[in-house]
C-alpha cells in the first residue's frame, strides 16, 4: 500500500475537510469547522505516516 497524499479543502461554508488523494477516487478522511482544527489533525496524522515525505496540497 502507497502512502496517502493529504489534501485540505476550504469550503465557502466555513467547514474544512481534509481528503486523501491519488491515482483513485479521495476519500474524506475528517470534516472539521475550524481550520487550525484541521491543521491540528492533518499534523497527527502526518506524524503517525511511516513515510514523511508525503506532499500535501492545500485547495
Amino acid at each position: 500500500m502507497e502512502p496517502a497524499n493529504y489534501e485540505l479543502v476550504r469550503y465557502p461554508s466555513g467547514q474544512v475537510v481534509i481528503l486523501t488523494v491519488g491515482s483513485g477516487p479521495r476519500d474524506v478522511v475528517g470534516v472539521f469547522t475550524s481550520e487550525r482544527e484541521a491543521q491540528s489533525a492533518l499534523t497527527r496524522l502526518l506524524s503517525a505516516s511511516p513515510d514523511k515525505a508525503q506532499s500535501i496540497r492545500a485547495a
